[in-house]
């Protein structure tokens, strides 16, 4: 579990005391954030590799999300951990089976989307049809994603994409024409699912292609007090320096909020300011396997 009291320490280093009362207060607030345990819904049918695409970003191999069968009724939830909190799955039984089915799974996310903190919406990169996708998305998840939930539209397996031939399996990036059949997908993604463009990312989890643009994008939408945790449960090779800095950012600003909440303006507030990006980058040395 991580700890506010470093934090606190530093402070101490930078010659900033906090008095006891605020201190306790400040520091359960911290904590709060900083052990929260992150929930990913992973929606979309059997065989788009919901599995290979959580575990190239938050797990270890050696934890593996099977698929839910097609006779399961329930989300499958596994906890993968590259940091210290861990991120807890969902893995969600997909659409399309049969109409009796599909009312069922339609209680089961309106149930389960108002608790989770991001939402992945798995399809697979030579596919054709995403109608029952589609129905789903359109009736079911929309009206949460116009929420501001954060959501994004996977094409996964992008590989496999026609002329799948020219994948550079050394380099793990596409050539040239199936880089732009690629971009024709995507585009045709977002035009069918009503998506701006950003929202619809491109990856292969058994290349590790578009994984960091993807953690990118995860990131910068997620609530300024979450970035840090979230990219603190990434694999190390996903982790770009843009989302490092704005998840740095991220925890400094909250930091800002919970004091400034918590402790009257004046010379301590104002010293904690002060002390700026020297402070916040110790912090989030000492707390976070990132940085």
């Amino acid at each position: 579990m991580k700890n506010a009291s470093s934090i606190f320490d530093l402070f101490s280093q930078y010659g900033i005391t906090i008095d006891d009362k605020y201190r306790i207060s400040i520091e359960e607030r911290l904590n709060e954030i900083l052990n929260y345990q992150p929930s990913v819904g992973v929606f979309g049918k059997t065989g788009v590799g919901k599995s290979s695409l959580c575990n190239a970003m938050f797990g270890q191999d050696a934890c593996k999300i099977s698929d839910v069968a097609a006779c399961t009724r329930e989300p499958q939830e596994v906890i993968l951990s590259m940091g210290t909190n861990g991120i807890k799955l969902l893995d969600v039984p997909g659409v399309g089976e049969n109409a009796e089915r599909d009312k069922e799974y339609a209680a089961l996310y309106q149930k389960l989307l108002p608790e989770l903190d991001i939402v992945l919406w798995v399809l697979k990169g030579d596919d054709r049809a995403f109608s029952s996708d589609e129905l789903f998305y359109k009736n079911i998840v929309k009206p949460y994603i116009d929420k501001g939930r954060p959501f994004f539209m996977v094409i996964n397996q992008v590989d496999k994409i026609e002329p799948f031939r020219e994948w550079n399996v050394e380099e793990r990036r596409p050539g040239a024409n199936q880089a732009n059949k690629i971009d024709e997908k995507r585009r045709n993604v977002a035009e069918i699912f009503d998506l701006p463009l950003t929202k619809v990312i491109p990856v292969s989890a058994d290349e590790r292609f578009g994984l960091v643009e993807l953690v990118d994008s995860i990131v910068h939408e997620l609530p300024k007090e979450k970035k840090a945790i979230v990219l603190n449960e990434t694999r190390q090779e996903n982790r770009s320096h843009k989302a490092k800095e704005e998840a740095k950012d991220g925890f400094w600003d909250t930091i800002i909020d919970i004091v400034t909440d918590i402790i009257p303006v004046g010379p301590v507030v104002k010293s904690i300011i002060s002390a700026g990006k020297s402070l916040i980058s110790s912090a989030v040395s000492k707390i976070f396997s990132w940085w």
